[in-house]
């Protein structure tokens, strides 16, 4: 496994991260013991894609810790979420209006996570991004652009 985990590279595709993460960019991520508030997490979630935010909070058992000036959930209720779960993550996207379980989603447990950010490459995830639009949501766009991309390479060299 590189760095520890799985899944070391990940391109982010929304912009719930922006301003810090935008759409195109490139993640490169490295598996922890562990995760400390104010860190990006890339983790299996509600999506279909890894889900990459911030942790705005975590707990184990009784104890909880919450990013400074964070404030959405109350530690009770944190705690409470936290309840036979063994250590849980509260996160948020940073250009989102509220944290992902102020919205219902379950806790982040430390088996869904593959790893915390640890360097950016921006634009490069495009090519992941507009592959999949082309060749796999949209096969027929993948295969005009191959058409259309042949034909002028064709005619390129007959000239």
């Amino acid at each position: 496994m590189a760095l520890g985990t799985g899944l070391p590279i990940v391109t982010v595709s929304s912009e719930s991260m922006i301003p810090t993460l935008n759409v195109g960019d490139i993640v490169i991520i490295r598996g922890e013991e562990t995760y400390e508030t104010g860190e990006i997490i890339v983790f299996e979630g509600w999506e279909t894609e890894p889900i990459i935010h911030r942790v705005v909070a975590e707990a184990e058992g009784e104890s909880v810790e919450k990013l400074e000036g964070w404030n959405e959930l109350t530690d009770e209720y944190i705690a409470e979420m936290a309840y036979n779960r063994g250590k849980i993550y509260i996160t948020k996207g940073d250009n989102n209006p509220r944290c992902d379980q102020c919205s219902k989603k379950l806790p982040v447990t430390e088996s869904l996570v593959y790893g915390k950010a640890v360097a950016r490459i921006p634009y490069l995830g495009w090519v992941k991004i507009l592959a999949v639009e082309w060749f796999v949501k949209d096969p027929l766009i993948g295969i005009l652009l191959v058409i259309v991309l042949g034909a002028a390479y064709y005619v390129y060299k007959k000239i």
